[in-house]
């Protein structure tokens, strides 16, 4: 079709040349499509080698409405093989700041009756990040919980931080009680991040650099990008438009593009589980458990001093 060409003139003559493609031939990253099975057997088989810890904590973080408990949702989703919510989100789209009012610790179970145990991850979901200083979590707030300082059910002042005073401060943190992991969640399908929101994001990534705790992000809703990603989603690392939104992610907060992953969370209106949709889950969890590994291994060493 004429209109989805382009028109050029060389020497006189038009010629029409077909317009620019929206995907690569290749992908640039690599995904182990079909592994699901055994990405799933190492995330169940995974101890942390760490008396004091029982598990790695993922702090997961990020603006208001990039999805940060439909992602703990749809982690939970994949691990368990069927849909599941444990983290409420708010589906009233006219409602505006941060469903999440409170610091909670998101347990994932596996197996059923007798033998019901758990994963060996936990996540915490917080407030939102806001561009108005007096809304939404503060950046003071996630890095008391960084160090492991918030209690469970801290509600969320966007006014002033949690106190030393506060029933809700932990003053003795255990190994068991600090983050690990520190996951920036953003939506793919955001014109922009607000400056200040950005700020910040980097005030948290400096606290979790200086503690030594690894950082990824997340970029979400990957198939409001393409027509191609919501027409496969195998197709999300061909998508020239994502990786434009991936590199943009990374100039802006200043995460690498390869601690950057892309996936699409479970909504509401699915009633079972998508296989291409838990590879891109699963894979970005056995990330989080490998950076979460290495740092426990560290804070064990620093520990006894080696």
């Amino acid at each position: 079709m004429l209109d989805a060409c382009v028109c050029v003139c060389v020497c006189g003559l038009f010629v029409f040349k077909a317009p620019p493609t929206p995907m690569f031939d290749k992908p640039w990253r690599e995904i182990d499509w079909g592994n699901n099975e055994a990405l799933l057997q190492e995330l169940m088989d995974y101890e942390p080698q760490n008396d004091e810890v029982h598990h790695l904590r993922v702090l997961v973080y990020g603006p208001v409405g990039a999805g940060k408990s439909s992602l703990i949702n749809s982690m939970t989703s994949a691990l368990l093989g069927r849909m599941a919510i444990p983290a409420a989100v708010n589906n009233t789209q006219s409602d505006e700041g941060s469903f999440t009012v409170q610091y909670k610790t998101h347990r994932i179970r596996k197996g059923r009756g007798k033998s019901r145990g758990y994963f060996p991850f936990v996540f915490n979901d917080i407030m939102g990040l806001e561009s108005d200083k007096n809304v939404g979590v503060r950046a003071e707030d996630l890095k008391l919980a960084m160090m492991g300082h918030v209690k469970e059910g801290y509600k969320f002042n966007p006014i002033c931080s949690l106190s030393p005073s506060d029933h809700y401060y932990n003053p003795h943190p255990k190994p068991d009680d600090k983050v690990h992991v520190l996951v920036l969640l953003l939506s793919a399908n955001c014109p922009e991040t607000n400056t200040s929101v950005i700020q910040k994001m980097k005030e948290v990534r400096q606290t979790a650099r200086d503690l030594g705790i690894p950082q990824i992000a997340i970029g979400t809703h990957i198939d409001d990008v393409c027509d191609q990603i919501e027409k496969d989603i195998k197709n999300v690392y061909k998508s020239k438009s994502l990786k434009t939104k991936m590199e943009m992610f990374s100039n802006e907060v200043g995460i690498p593009l390869n601690c950057i992953m892309a996936l699409k969370n479970y909504s509401q209106g699915e009633m079972k589980n998508n296989p291409d949709m838990d590879t891109l889950i699963l894979t970005a969890l056995k990330h989080i458990m490998d950076f979460g590994d290495d740092f426990i291994e560290e804070m064990s060493e620093t520990a006894n001093g080696v």
